[in-house]
């Protein structure tokens, strides 16, 4: 499984961390950037990205997650909104956060107002920023990284409601 997030210079970092570390229990996590190879995210860590958008196609990708941060710091944006149209017509899960939903939606013409973590077509999950939780768990399950409804659960209970699951007291 190869997971692809994008980011760039005051993006927020935190939004996507978790999706991070759900998803490199399952495969590969990628950074990906425009052209810039060190990211100052608004928490004011540095990122070291792996790859630029101009070395990426569709194909490597199985997961694609964009972030939220200050859009307007985005140079290749039309390059960005090729691959997220590029990335559904070939079935691939994309997620947005925040700005980044506005991005995922307005690259695939999709009206969603929605103020909750929602999961569009089994493929396009979209969050806003406050729901970072929900958002990872949601891309966890668009591309069944849990083993069963039980582990799913497990899951919720601990990175959502901040409790040990009865099993690992």
């Amino acid at each position: 499984m190869n997971t692809f997030i994008y980011l760039y210079p005051e993006t927020s970092f935190f939004e996507v961390d978790l999706v991070a570390y759900f998803m490199k229990t399952v495969g590969n996590v990628t950074i990906l950037t425009d052209d810039d190879r060190i990211i100052e995210t608004n928490e004011g860590v540095r990122v070291m990205a792996d790859l630029s958008i101009d070395e990426i196609s569709a194909a490597d990708i199985d997961v694609l997650v964009i972030c939220g941060g200050n859009t307007d710091n985005i140079k290749k944006l039309s390059q960005l909104n090729n691959l997220i149209r590029e990335c559904q017509k070939k079935n691939k899960v994309i997620g947005g956060i925040c700005a980044g939903k506005n991005i995922v939606t307005k690259a695939l013409c999709i009206e969603n107002d929605s103020k909750h973590t929602q999961t569009l077509d089994g493929t396009i999950v979209l969050s806003p920023g406050n729901e970072y939780v929900d958002f990872a768990l949601a891309i966890g399950k668009a591309v069944n990284i849990y083993k069963d409804e039980a582990d799913y659960q497990e899951t919720i209970t601990y990175f959502k409601l901040f409790q040990y699951p009865d099993n690992a007291r």
